[in-house]
């Protein structure tokens, strides 16, 4: 019975697992084009060549978007 269990949840947790990537949106992220019009970057690549090039520091704000 303990054994039934143990496999009843991994299996659960494979297929929780996998659905959150496969849920993944491709394109655009959402509030990406408000953030945008506001001057918000979302590529660090992209935010760190601006703040080279207008001398002021970088704030860099790590959030999950779903």
């Amino acid at each position: 019975m303990k054994s039934g269990l143990i496999a009843f949840a991994a299996l659960g947790f494979l297929a929780a697992a996998n659905t959150s990537l496969v849920a993944q949106p491709r394109g655009p992220r959402r509030g990406e084009d408000q953030a945008a019009k506001h001057g918000w970057l979302s590529n660090l690549e992209a935010g760190k060549a601006v703040a080279r090039k207008s001398g002021k520091p970088l704030m860099v704000v790590l959030r999950c978007v779903p």
